[in-house]
């Protein structure tokens, strides 16, 4: 039980260190395409929760949140600055992801029984749900702000938005979708045997 946890602590500290990475150093925790630029930090929490558990899943939603709170003062990004600067938008919504698809992929196994498809479908609603807990929190907290910015009014806002998750969103969750069970089915043998 001692060797479990003491495991269980070292893979958070690893999985804490690459939020960390990703979130800081370029191009770890995006892959830039010709047209989009698809953030890929989402899939190391959505694995870590299905590993360590919806606890552990909180804690690196938090993490990856918290980096997002500093980088928005650090990227000389002016919309970054003013919507990334408020952890109801760059935590709160992380966090809940986590805890949530690390949940999901607990409770559902009597939903999807084969594990590497539970994974994948946690995957997927992981992506999403960061997706619209991000977009909808700022739609909410910071539409007016937002839109000005951004060159739009409040009406065209949500089509805007609803753009935004049609492009990077739905590429975020594919390949959330694909990447999240051919890591997490490495992982999860991993820890059953130190257990």
């Amino acid at each position: 039980m001692k060797r479990q946890r003491t495991f269980q602590m070292v893979l958070s500290a690893m999985f804490i260190a690459m939020i960390i990475l990703q979130s800081f150093v370029p191009f770890l925790g995006n892959l830039p395409l010709v047209v989009l630029d698809i953030t890929i930090i989402h899939i190391t929490v959505i694995v870590g929760g299905i590993v360590l558990g919806p606890q552990a899943g909180l804690l690196l939603g938090f993490t990856w949140g918290f980096c997002s709170f500093l980088r928005a003062f650090t990227s000389g990004n002016v919309l970054s600055l003013m919507i990334f600067t408020n952890p109801l938008i760059s935590i709160l919504p992380r966090l809940v992801m986590g805890g949530l698809v690390a949940l999901f992929y607990q409770k559902a196994t009597k939903l999807i029984a084969y594990d590497r498809l539970r994974m994948a479908v946690a995957g997927f609603l992981g992506s999403i749900m960061n997706t619209v807990f991000v977009l909808s929190s700022i739609y909410l907290l910071m539409g007016n702000q937002y839109a000005e910015l951004t060159g739009k009014t409040v009406a065209e806002l949500p089509i805007f938005l609803m753009g935004v998750v049609m492009t990077n969103g739905i590429a975020e969750a594919l390949a959330a979708t694909v990447m999240t069970p051919i890591i997490a089915s490495i992982l999860v043998k991993i820890s059953k045997k130190r257990g």
